[in-house]
């Protein structure tokens, strides 16, 4: 029999999950930033292709997703 905690984690994992499978599917568009806007860090090449106009660095980008 599951409790409150559990039921409450799978909700928050599925809502995760949701989201981070809403971020995959957007269409980005435009051309990447080869450093951060934010910071002015390099932003790695691979970051670059996998999400086509990126504009911030991993550090940045979850920064400004807490806020």
């Amino acid at each position: 029999m599951a409790d409150e905690v559990d039921i409450a984690n799978d909700y928050t994992e599925r809502g995760l999950d949701s989201a981070i499978n809403k971020i995959k599917n957007a269409n980005y568009q435009g051309e990447s930033k080869t450093e951060c806007v934010e910071c002015g860090e390099p932003i790695p090449e691979a970051r670059r292709k996998l999400l086509p106009g990126v504009r911030c660095c991993v550090d940045c980008q979850e920064l400004n997703e807490r806020r």
